[in-house]
């Protein structure tokens, strides 16, 4: 069996042979030569593959429910557990953690007694309250810088337990004079790089006074860097109420120019009033006259 491209095709002519020439078979194509992606495509295909039949399967026959409500229980079931997802479980822990630290600052500042405690002692009165130094600067350096505004008779650091410095101290200055002296010319004193914050001892002179770690202190306190997003808000806000305040201040001056440049026309129109006023009556004084004669 030679492949169908080597048979030479139906009705195909023959080389013609000389007259007297016996007859010569047809020339065969040889597939000897031909590069093997050539002969792969007349390969034959592989038989298909046998499977088995089809089986139909049984249809299964669909009911309602109406038939099984009778096996139903008939009691009232059980309330839903209400799930809490993530979000909402750390949002819970949070708002729980908030009121439990409300309760406690609460409590704390209700038993807040400053004239119990061991460590606030000396004269309140001669007592300077110095914040915001920097932790590198000494007990014996932040005397030094003190010593200026009078004699003092202790300063105190504060420490946390580890032993490192909170970044604000308390100077008990001799007389009373020097505190005030301090309090008025020592806030903004910079003492290693940093402006530090002066005040007198509130927490045994002023009646109901709170320190910062229980919602008291001065001023808003710490405020964090808005985001930028807050901050572009904020900006434009500003702008808007620039442009609004400009505008304003552009009508006022135009109705300010208008207003005076009606007085001016009133005042130029008053005196031609006048004046014609007085020619009409020119002629009724000549009537009153020729009347007397």
């Amino acid at each position: 069996d030679e492949p169908h491209f080597l048979r030479p095709l139906a009705g195909e002519r023959t080389c013609a042979a000389s007259p007297g020439a016996p007859e010569r078979p047809p020339a065969k194509m040889s597939a000897q030569g031909l590069p093997a992606h050539i002969l792969a495509l007349f390969t034959p295909r592989p038989p298909p593959q046998h499977l088995p039949p089809l089986v139909k399967k049984k249809i299964i026959k669909m009911h309602g429910a109406a038939d099984f409500v009778d096996f139903l229980p008939a009691e009232t079931p059980p309330e839903r557990d209400e799930w809490e997802t993530p979000l909402q479980r750390k949002a819970r822990r949070q708002r729980e953690k908030l009121e439990r630290h409300r309760e406690e600052l609460k409590e704390a500042a209700a038993n807040y007694d400053p004239h119990k405690d061991e460590n606030a002692v000396g004269d309140p009165f001669k007592t300077l309250f110095v914040a915001r130094i920097s932790y590198d600067t000494t007990e014996k350096k932040l005397k030094r810088e003190f010593e200026v505004f009078g004699v003092i008779k202790k300063a105190r650091m504060v420490y946390d337990q580890k032993g490192k410095p909170r970044g604000y101290a308390f100077i008990e200055y001799e007389h009373e004079r020097d505190v005030k002296n301090a309090y008025k010319q020592g806030d903004g004193k910079k003492i290693d790089g940093r402006r530090v914050m002066v005040d007198v001892e509130r927490g045994r002179t002023v009646e109901g006074w709170l320190p910062r770690r229980l919602g008291g202190g001065r001023g808003p306190g710490r405020q964090g860097k808005p985001s930028k997003k807050k901050a572009k808000l904020l900006a434009l806000q500003e702008k808007n109420d620039k442009a609004k305040k400009e505008e304003s201040k552009d009508k006022d001056k135009d109705r300010d120019r208008d207003r005076d440049r009606d007085r001016d026309r009133d005042d130029k129109e008053k005196p031609r009033e006048r004046e014609k006023d007085k020619e009409k009556e020119k002629p009724r004084e000549k009537e009153k006259e020729k009347e007397k004669e």
